[in-house]
């Protein structure tokens, strides 16, 4: 197999783990939802995600946010 095959394949392998984000239990959406509102409210952490990987990551994760239904703060 070339080098340049198995990076293909691991690419479709990642696609194929990230769909499964949609599968996520009460315990995982619950942590999800509290890292993205310390990162969100964080402009350190909104400065990674947009120089790892791009403003449309900021405003993804924005939308996540909402999704999970949280207006912002931290569950307690």
């Amino acid at each position: 197999m070339s080098a340049d095959k198995t990076k293909v394949d691991a690419n479709l392998d990642l696609s194929d783990r990230t769909a499964a984000l949609l599968m996520v239990n009460k315990n995982e959406r619950k942590l999800i939802r509290e890292l993205l509102v310390m990162t969100l409210n964080s402009e350190k952490g909104k400065e990674h995600i947009h120089s790892k990987l791009g403003a449309e990551y900021v405003e993804l994760a924005e939308k996540l946010l909402k999704a999970l239904g949280n207006l912002g703060q931290p569950s307690t």
